[in-house]
């Protein structure tokens, strides 16, 4: 294997180890439970005043409006 694409493969494979490590039961508990802390690390990274953005808020507030406001009666 050349060289050149060791890095990217070790890349692959430390992110992949991330997002699904806890999930692979054949491995030892203090390994899954390393993927998890490595996740949190990587999270905790986020800065905080970028949160993400629920899409459903302003659908959520206007149900909830319909529902409070008396049905017209016909």
């Amino acid at each position: 294997m050349p060289k050149k694409n060791l890095i990217p493969l070790l890349l692959l494979f430390a992110a992949l180890f991330t997002l699904y490590g806890d999930t692979l039961t054949f491995l030892p508990k203090p390994v899954r439970d390393s993927s998890v802390a490595s996740r949190k690390f990587f999270v905790g990274l986020w800065p905080d005043w970028l949160r993400p953005r629920d899409f459903n808020e302003k659908r959520q507030q206007d149900i909830d409006k319909l529902q409070k406001s008396p049905s017209p009666s016909r």
